[in-house]
């Protein structure tokens, strides 16, 4: 019984060890273009399922977490890794691969090979969501 909890504890804390995402190009994001990429229905559109209290976006979702303070509990490459393909760490996940390309089904044919989001666009997002620092009730 106790090794088997050991190994569960070791499998878990190596999970999180490489819960990280180092920068996929060498730029600098710019948080307000990473807003416009949150609320962009055509683009981003995680203001679908995710709630920014102080973000003016109507309709915010309540399927995925409320991202308010989120910076306070995940650094740039968790967030970075969540987005670019958060099934990695849930299989289960209902948010969308925004940078894989390979294993996916059912894709049109004019975005296949593509990701939602460029390398560009996934640094203004995680800077963007670096500035959530606030939890709001």
């Amino acid at each position: 019984m106790r090794i088997g909890f050991a190994l569960l504890t070791l499998f878990s804390l190596s999970c999180l060890a490489g819960d990280t995402q180092p920068p996929l190009e060498n730029v600098v994001g710019d948080a307000q273009m990473g807003m416009q990429i949150f609320n962009d229905r055509d683009r981003g559109h995680c203001v679908l399922c995710h709630r920014v209290s102080n973000n003016p976006a109507p309709f915010q979702g309540n399927i995925g977490i409320p991202l308010d303070g989120i910076a306070t509990r995940l650094t740039a490459g968790q967030l970075r890794y969540r987005i670019i393909d958060s099934s990695r760490l849930n299989p289960e996940t209902v948010m969308p691969a925004y940078h894989k390309t390979d294993g996916l089904t059912q894709v049109q044919s004019s975005y296949r090979d593509q990701p939602i989001l460029s390398a560009t666009e996934i640094e203004h997002l995680v800077s963007y969501l670096l500035t959530l620092t606030e939890v709001h009730q």
